[in-house]
């Protein structure tokens, strides 16, 4: 399953969390589960898009509401990307 997220993935497409798990044939749970292992791994990263909170707002910045500087946005997106090292394992070249 690792390998057919990471394939996907190198597609560079957006897709949903719902979408990506339809395509690998697991429950959006089960995706989730695989992707924190895979970013344990070292073959994925998160990267967030769009507009969040300065980085010296040391707040968990995981809801669309930050306590820390009190910044709200609904525009901030989180994306999954591959690393160097999960390039080479799917064959894809690395950037």
């Amino acid at each position: 399953m690792l390998t057919s997220i990471m394939k996907i993935l190198a597609r560079k497409e957006s897709l949903s969390m719902a979408q990506l798990a339809h395509e690998v044939g697991c429950s959006v749970r089960e995706l989730e589960n695989a992707l924190e292992q895979m970013e344990h791994m070292g073959y994925i990263r998160t990267e967030q898009f769009g507009q969040s909170c300065s980085s010296s707002c040391s707040t968990d910045r995981g809801s669309s509401q930050c306590v820390g500087c009190g910044f709200a946005s609904s525009e901030t997106y989180t994306f999954w990307v591959l690393t160097e090292r999960g390039e080479t394992l799917v064959g894809s070249e690395p950037k």
